[in-house]
């Protein structure tokens, strides 16, 4: 990975040769897209918006004439420029600006509501949508025999549901993860260690916490929305939350001098039960705008010390 950055950090004609052709193969390899945003955040990061801004200019006309020799789709190149490059320039910006990556995700919420409203204004009714482009996919689960078909139904309701729930979610977290690569990658380069003293305090603020539980009170009062936009937004900033109970799972562990299995531990449940361990994380960070558990660790350690 530093090998990647080194090379992307060469020039500008790498850049641009890196973010076209990480993005073109994301088109059959999907996480790839995050390798592509993350040249297009670390460009910006270090070298400015303008700098970046050319860059997504550049490998987008990279992407076209790329995109119309191999599939005659040319249109393609916007596709990657609006969705891949374009949200995880403004956060590099925001980044760059405050310093702050508390700042930084809360503008990633930001641009994952937009995706939100921006599904509710194309379609009146985003599950029957979802339903109607996942239908293909199931049918051709049951054809190949992977699902019964007095299954198919129900589990295509159940994919549209969770479908049209995730948008936000799914779009913040993979804008963020690239943004946290491109900035792995500059603390690499050009500043070691830096990225984990900024991730480890990375720390919400008490009125998103208050939003997101009086936004939760339907489910935790043992009901059931049925409102899907509110159900997105929740979603949406459980993802925010995550992360942030992840870089204070992170930040304990290095103050204590803990072991990296802990945190292996935690990835590894992560990939067992995720959601459960979501939320877990998710409460941890919640509970910690009022606790500010590293920082009572801090001083408990400095006590310590001193004594």
């Amino acid at each position: 990975m530093r090998f990647l950055a080194s090379m992307v950090m060469r020039g500008r004609s790498q850049a641009v040769m890196w973010a076209a052709a990480l993005a073109m193969l994301s088109l059959v390899f999907p996480l790839i897209s995050i390798l592509s945003s993350a040249v297009v955040a670390l460009v910006t990061l270090r070298r400015g918006p303008r700098e970046g801004a050319l860059l997504m200019v550049l490998a987008g006309a990279a992407c076209t004439i790329l995109a119309y020799l191999a599939l005659n789709q040319a249109v393609l190149a916007a596709g990657f420029v609006l969705v891949m490059w374009f949200p995880i320039w403004l956060l590099a910006v925001v980044l760059r600006a405050s310093r702050s990556m508390a700042v930084a995700l809360q503008a990633g919420l930001v641009l994952g509501l937009l995706a939100i409203v921006w599904q509710f204004l194309q379609h009146d009714d985003p599950v029957a949508a979802w339903s109607e482009m996942l239908q293909p996919i199931i049918s051709s689960m049951v054809e190949s025999q992977m699902l019964d078909q007095a299954h198919e139904q129900d589990f295509l309701s159940l994919m549209s549901y969770w479908a049209a729930r995730l948008v936000g979610f799914g779009f913040f977290l993979q804008t963020w993860v690239s943004l946290l690569v491109g900035r792995w990658w500059q603390a690499v380069l050009y500043n070691p260690g830096g990225f984990r003293s900024e991730f480890h305090q990375l720390r919400l603020n008490r009125v998103l916490a208050i939003v997101t539980v009086v936004l939760m009170l339907p489910n935790l009062l043992g009901g059931e929305s049925s409102w899907t936009f509110l159900d997105s937004i929740v979603w949406l900033l459980l993802a925010g939350w995550f992360l942030a109970g992840l870089a204070a799972v992170h930040g304990v562990v290095g103050l204590i001098g803990g072991n990296i299995f802990w945190l292996i531990g935690v990835y590894m449940l992560l990939l067992i039960t995720m959601i459960h361990t979501m939320m877990v994380l998710a409460t941890i960070a919640i509970f910690d705008t009022w606790f500010d558990f590293r920082a009572r660790l801090r001083s408990r350690i400095g006590s310590g010390r001193a004594d």
